[in-house]
């Protein structure tokens, strides 16, 4: 099944995504969000193996992929805000069943779900996550003040595409082909200086407050990337949570190793 495209209003504007409808839904739809600064499009290796009876809808976050920009750094709680209104929406229109819903994220991802799920337990059934940028505020705001540095505003030095190019050969997995990176950096450089954003918002989250409020069950995924240490040890603050270790596979672990992920998401969304 290829994903379909389409539109749903948004308090930013259009609100783009990816939505892959099975014949008959018996379970629960699920919602995908993606990490910074990729789009829905990164849940393409998994997103038709979920949608076997379960209607699997992927979206851009607001000012990601071709969703409208908000006018400034949103936060995470806008974020969590724009995903409620738009699944209200998608089940106000008949395309998922009302009622809750579960949802997957991937880093920035993770984080948006974790509010939702911490904000209405009716609503959010069930989590899954790919890593946890959970760090205390210290780290925050360091992060934070060094984002300038890290992703450099656009110029006509280019020095920005140098910098961005070498952050992706560092956290790509080796055995991810060269035109598939070169795809996901063209991407993010049509952003323009608004390529940080997402991670503006993660910085100024408390992840770890949050996470101690989750009640649903979550499945936390650790992929040996960037995350790896962080999500090792914070994890066990999510009191109904279940982490899997990936050792041996970085950025890419969507392609590299989908048929275990189809599985495991599988297996405990119908738990």
């Amino acid at each position: 099944m290829i994903p379909r495209k389409a539109y749903a209003p948004s308090r930013f504007g259009q609100l783009h995504y990816r939505i892959v409808t099975p014949e008959a839904a018996s379970q629960p739809p699920l919602l995908c969000l993606h990490q910074t600064p990729s789009n829905s499009r990164e849940w393409g290796p998994i997103q038709p193996y979920l949608a076997n009876d379960r209607v699997v809808v992927a979206a851009d976050t607001p000012g990601y992929g071709m969703s409208d920009p908000p006018p400034e750094p949103p936060e995470i709680g806008d974020y969590a805000d724009v995903m409620f209104d738009f699944m209200g929406h998608l089940a106000g229109s008949g395309v998922v069943a009302p009622g809750p819903f579960d949802v997957l994220g991937y880093h920035t991802g993770s984080i948006t779900a974790t509010e939702m799920a911490r904000r209405d337990a009716q609503r959010v059934r069930r989590c899954v996550l790919f890593g946890l940028a959970a760090y205390d505020e210290d780290v925050r705001a360091e992060r934070l003040d060094r984002l300038s540095e890290r992703f450099p505003p656009p110029d006509r030095t280019l020095a920005h595409v140098e910098k961005l190019w070498s952050i992706i050969g560092e956290l790509a997995d080796p055995r991810i082909p060269a035109e598939q990176l070169h795809v996901g950096m063209a991407e993010s450089l049509r952003l323009g200086k608004r390529l940080p954003w997402g991670y503006i918002a993660v910085y100024r989250y408390d992840f770890l407050g949050a996470m101690t409020e989750v009640s649903q069950p979550v499945l936390i995924f650790n992929p040996e990337d960037d995350l790896w240490g962080v999500t090792h040890q914070t994890s066990h603050l999510f009191g109904n949570g279940r982490r899997i270790d990936m050792p041996g596979v970085s950025h890419g672990v969507l392609t590299i190793r989908r048929d275990f992920v189809v599985s495991e998401i599988e297996r405990f969304l119908r738990q």
